[in-house]
């Protein structure tokens, strides 16, 4: 029983010194549930290069979760990564080292009304990531609001993580 357990704890080292070499260069995209059907408005994923360029081609791998809490057994659901995320998705990114601007959009064929009247595309500002920062492994995309907490058609992407109630607080402009 004893080469059994030792021999479990080797491949147990193993797995993980692999998968910790792997993820220097991991990163996950949060996008926190929203109220209402704010939540069903997709977000799509845009990384380019410092260049501009198009920096699909150096991304390794790519998958999205969501976290079930309404199971009675709450778990996460991976799914093979569309193109585009809603409200509650966690977008798995592993990446080539280098330094990456990203951002997302909903176009207005995706924007389900929400705001009656706007047909402009819903754009974020471009957020700055270098592969291989020690601290920064997650970052935060949250719907935008004007002072009184309504949505204004827009994204927010940033390290720190959104204030909660029930619900993320959309970010202020």
């Amino acid at each position: 029983m004893s080469s059994k357990s030792s021999f479990l704890r080797k491949i147990t080292a193993l797995i993980l010194a692999l998968s910790s070499s792997a993820a220097l260069h991991a990163l996950e995209i949060y996008r926190p549930s929203n109220f209402g059907t704010m939540d069903e408005i997709p977000c799509i994923l845009k990384i380019t290069d410092m260049d501009g360029n198009d920096a699909w081609d150096k991304i390794i791998n790519i998958s999205i979760s969501w976290y079930d809490s309404m199971q009675s057994t709450p778990h996460w659901s991976h799914v093979y990564y569309s193109g585009c995320f809603t409200g509650g998705g966690i977008v798995h990114l592993e990446m080539q080292k280098g330094t990456y601007r990203i951002s997302v959009s909903t176009p207005p064929e995706h924007q389900r009304n929400y705001i009656p009247g706007n047909t402009d595309e819903w754009i974020s500002n471009e957020f700055i990531y270098r592969t291989g920062s020690p601290a920064l492994k997650v970052i935060f995309i949250n719907p935008t609001a004007n002072r009184n907490g309504f949505y204004t058609g827009g994204w927010h992407i940033d390290y720190r993580a959104p204030k909660y109630y029930l619900y993320t607080k959309p970010y202020r402009q």
